[in-house]
């Protein structure tokens, strides 16, 4: 409790709830349906040090026994990723999307702008890929959407030739167009958006670079 008070952090206090080897701290986290689930925790050991004997010696000189904590970022891996693609329904914020972003080839020709993109996103650490299905340009808007990607973008022979990108972005469930923007550009502005790590819509940030 004094840690948490020395933060600033709301708490509530879980009586008879406490593990039997020493005080800790979960984090508690609702679910798409509303039920609470414990995540991240940290707590103090005082049982295991004393079963296995251990020690150490102090700045004194003298043998000391250690206090042990745990810690656990995500408490379950499994839950809590369960917990966060629930809540999200897939649509997942730009910073943690799986795939950021998905560029969209008319057609062979333009593959290798498509991969000179991808290496430049890559480069400054955006998770960036290319439609490798032998499809239309409808097909593979038409999937970019399914699989939730919060950016894509098509490219053509326009956006060669002015080496940009004309990006459309999931916002609120919908998509935006947010036009074309010249390639260099267009990188930092997606590496600014990643690097906030923020719940605002990446088109946002796209549409006025600034806010980032």
């Amino acid at each position: 409790m004094e840690a948490l008070d020395r933060k600033g952090w709301a708490y509530g206090v879980d009586e008879g709830g406490g593990a039997f080897y020493g005080p800790k701290i979960d984090v508690k986290i609702k679910d798409a349906i509303g039920r609470m689930w414990q995540c991240s925790t940290i707590q103090c050991d005082f049982n295991l040090p004393d079963r296995f004997g251990l020690e150490y010696t102090a700045a004194s000189g003298e043998r000391e026994q250690p206090i042990m904590v745990h810690r656990a970022i995500f408490g379950s891996i499994e839950r809590f990723f369960g917990i966060l693609t629930e809540s999200t329904a897939g649509d997942f914020p730009f910073w943690i999307a799986p795939v950021q972003a998905r560029l969209l080839p008319v057609s062979d020709d333009f593959r290798p702008y498509c991969e000179e993109v991808a290496a430049q996103a890559k480069a400054a650490g955006l998770r960036v890929e290319i439609d490798q299905g032998s499809r239309s340009v409808g097909k593979q808007i038409k999937v970019a959407n399914q699989d939730k990607v919060p950016l894509y973008a098509v490219v053509g022979e326009k956006e060669v030739e002015a080496r940009s990108l004309s990006f459309m972005c999931r916002k609120d469930g919908g998509l935006v167009n947010v036009g074309e923007i010249p390639l260099d550009e267009a990188v930092r502005r997606m590496a600014s958006a990643s690097e906030a790590q923020s719940s605002t819509s990446v088109a946002d940030v796209l549409l006025a670079p600034d806010a980032a």
